[in-house]
Order: structure tokens, then C-alpha cells, then sequence
């Protein structure tokens, strides 16, 4: 029990809600707070000015208005303890002549704000990463209208990037709209059999000669007779196309990709049977402190190496999404210089 608020109190069904609530008096005492106001803003110093128990100053501004006599005000307030939080915080005045005079209640607003901050970040990153090829587009168009209308080598080389740069859009507004396919759906998990090692061979096939181009070697290893998982095999198809090629990208010429595939009877962190499939290859690795926010959209750990090999930074958080569509778990391990794995970790029959 915390001090000063008591469970046999007139006002304990509020313990009751998610959202915390103060009760004051009229000079700014608590008369109470529910349990969520204790546990989130340590409000517990019962007939107590709220400053001593909560103190930031936009709350006991609308406090002290409504106390004067304002029918209601609201703000919205960051705490930074213990975890980051973002609150709407809204002052009403309670009519009559008793010991409640008004209520405050505080509404948790930090996965929308989230959301609104994820979406803005994400729209300025479209714009620019199309501004750059649009741009470079129009420039070419100029020049090939002016002074290299009648160069011929200038027009060769100037089509040439065109057409490096609108297959680049291409790219970057399929993978878009992989990812909105794939976010639509997320929420059902798909339940059809799928045969994971048939999909491996289909897309280790279809990759093969970008590997040779590079003299390197796409190396299956399948555990015998792995059991069909639900799933959807196109998506699933496009979880190993992007592993794959990347480990192809930013694996050292003639140095093999070894994918692994095998089933494992606990999934970590998730405690359920399932299948598990690596990707690995050898090359410059990853620092540790790139790892965490490698699925993040357009994160790229060296931008101007990742838009040379093609790609646009969506395509790790488009197999985030789908792992998570099939309710499982992608790993990544790496170190500097000796290349890295992604593990992808999918259940079986629940």
C-alpha cells in the first residue's frame, strides 16, 4: 500500500483506471490519486499541496486555473522519468461545496506521438530520396535541350544515368509498396503451408548469376525433410531475395553466401517451436552500434556505398515487417571484418 492513499477510500473504484486521475482540494491539496497516478507521476503525498508530490509547472498552471474558477484547461507535458513519456494533462472544475473541488487526468499520448513523428521522418525521407534523381534527371534533360544537343557521346553517357536513376525511383516505389502490402496485413498472420527449403532453392536459382558475377557461391545447407510452416510464400520469398542479394552486395568477391536452414524446437525469445534460416557472408562486417537500427526505413550505415550497389534503404524494414507479419524474429550478428548473419526465425503449426 503507498503511503497516504488508502484502498478503503470513497474514491477507490479510480484506482480501477488505466489512466491516472488526481483528486484535489481547494488550495491545491490531493484528496486522492489513483494507483496509475502513483506508479507514473509518484503523486502520493495525500492532503498535500500537488507541488510536493508533482511538480511541473504546467500542471499546477491549469490547476490553479480551474481552483480560480475556469471551467477546464489542458496541457500537454513531457517526462523524461523513468521512461520517456508524453501526457495530456487536463484540469476540470468539480461543482459544489465539497473536499473535491477539481480532477485532473493525464492521458498517455507517447505511441501517437511516435507514430506522427515516424510518419513525418518518413515522408521527409521519401522527398529526398526521390528529389536526388528527379533532379539530376532534369538536369541531364537541360543540358541534352542545350549544349549537348549535338553530342552524341554526351548524349549516350547522359541517357545512360537516366536510366540508372529512374530505375532507381522504380526501385525505391516498389519497395514502398511492399512495405504499405506488407503493413496492411500485418496484423493476420498468415496461415497457408509454405516449404521454406523450396522457396531457399527458387530464390538461391534466381541469384545465382548476380553471385557469379562476382565469383562468388550460393551454398545451401538444408536440414533433411524441414516441415512446411504457415506462411505466405511471396513474402517470404522477398524476406530471403533482400538477404541474399545483400549478402551478395556486401560480401567480398569470390568469397561464398551460405544460407542455413534448419528446425529448432525453441525460438528464442518466443519459446516456440519453429524453423531457423541464416544468411551469411564474408565481408566488412558491422559496428555494434549500427545493428539496433539497421530495420529502421532508410537507415544505411554507409548511404553513398548503399545507393551505388541499388539499394534504398527500405529493404531490411520490409523483412522486419514480414518476419513480424509471420509472427517471427529476425536476429542480425556482425563484427568489423568478419562479415555477418541474419537469422530468421519462423514458428511452426501453433
Amino acid at each position: 500500500m503507498v503511503p497516504g492513499v488508502s484502498a478503503g477510500d470513497e474514491f477507490a473504484a479510480l484506482d480501477n483506471l488505466p489512466d491516472p486521475v488526481i483528486l484535489l482540494g481547494a488550495r491545491r491539496a490531493v484528496v486522492f490519486a489513483n494507483r496509475a497516478a502513483v506508479d507514473l507521476l509518484q503523486a502520493s503525498y495525500r492532503e498535500r499541496d500537488l507541488a510536493q508530490s508533482f511538480r511541473h509547472p504546467l500542471v499546477l498552471e491549469i490547476a490553479d486555473a480551474v481552483l480560480g474558477g475556469l471551467p477546464e484547461r489542458s496541457a500537454e507535458i513531457d517526462l523524461l522519468l523513468p521512461v520517456p513519456r508524453f501526457l495530456l494533462a487536463r484540469a476540470v472544475a468539480l461543482p459544489g461545496e465539497g473536499p473535491v473541488r477539481a480532477m485532473l487526468t493525464f492521458r498517455d499520448m507517447t505511441d501517437s506521438r511516435q507514430v506522427e513523428q515516424i510518419r513525418e521522418e518518413f515522408v521527409a525521407n521519401v522527398s529526398h530520396e526521390l528529389r536526388s534523381p528527379i533532379s539530376a534527371i532534369v538536369g541531364f534533360i537541360e543540358t541534352l535541350r542545350g549544349p549537348a544537343r549535338e553530342d552524341s557521346a554526351a548524349r549516350d553517357r547522359f541517357l545512360g544515368i537516366m536510366a540508372e536513376e529512374a530505375q532507381r525511383m522504380a526501385r525505391l516505389i516498389d519497395d514502398l509498396l511492399s512495405l504499405s502490402r506488407v503493413e496492411a496485413t500485418e496484423h493476420v498472420r498468415p496461415r497457408e503451408p509454405v516449404d521454406v527449403a523450396a522457396i531457399l532453392g527458387a530464390v538461391r536459382d534466381l541469384l545465382a548469376r548476380r553471385a557469379a558475377d562476382r565469383k562468388m557461391e550460393i551454398r545451401l545447407e538444408l536440414e533433411e525433410n524441414l516441415a512446411s510452416i504457415p506462411g505466405n510464400r511471396d513474402e517470404l520469398s522477398e524476406v530471403f531475395h533482400n538477404l541474399i542479394d545483400n549478402a551478395i552486395k556486401y560480401g567480398r568477391a569470390e568469397t561464398p553466401v551460405r544460407v542455413v536452414a534448419q528446425a529448432v524446437e525453441r525460438i528464442p525469445h518466443l519459446g516456440v517451436a519453429g524453423l531457423a534460416i541464416s544468411v551469411e557472408n564474408h565481408g566488412d562486417g558491422i559496428e555494434a552500434e549500427h545493428i539496433p537500427r539497421l530495420t529502421e526505413r532508410f537507415y544505411r550505415v554507409d548511404k553513398g556505398r548503399s545507393r551505388k550497389l541499388g539499394g534504398t534503404g527500405l529493404g531490411l524494414a520490409i523483412v522486419k515487417h514480414i518476419v513480424s507479419h509471420h509472427r517471427g524474429r529476425l536476429a542480425i550478428e556482425s563484427a568489423v571484418g568478419t562479415g555477418a548473419r541474419f537469422t530468421v526465425y519462423l514458428p511452426g503449426r501453433s
